[in-house]
């Protein structure tokens, strides 16, 4: 493959990964039933995973929130521009369990899911 074709992919690609939030402004997604909550919050650029199961990259003083029944997530970026996570309140994290990354998982499909019905 040659070069400039390359780096189209690449540039196709960031630009699809960055419209996974909006770069910027705040957008908060509520739905409630009368047994299910979830809020979903983010700020700023936030950078999916290719597969869809992580958080990639977030802009400086960007994050992004989720919660689903009481069970929360923010991820932030930290000062040496990594990912950080906090879940339930606790403190800020880099390395995740399995279970945590199982709901970091879950969380990014749901917001992905819910930032497209706003935009249809």
């Amino acid at each position: 493959m040659n070069r400039q074709v390359r780096f189209l992919i690449i540039a196709i690609g960031a630009l699809a990964s960055m419209a996974g939030c909006n770069r910027g402004r705040t957008t908060r997604i509520i739905n409630t039933s009368e047994d299910h909550k979830q809020e979903i919050k983010f700020s700023g650029s936030v950078v999916f995973s290719r597969d869809s199961t992580s958080v990639a990259h977030i802009s400086d003083k960007g994050y992004l929130f989720f919660d689903e029944d009481g069970k929360k997530l923010r991820a932030e970026n930290d000062d040496k521009n990594h990912v950080v996570y906090s879940f339930d309140g606790d403190g800020f994290v880099n390395l995740l369990s399995a279970e945590q990354k199982t709901f970091l998982a879950h969380a990014v499909k749901v917001i992905i899911r819910e930032r497209a019905k706003l935009n249809r």
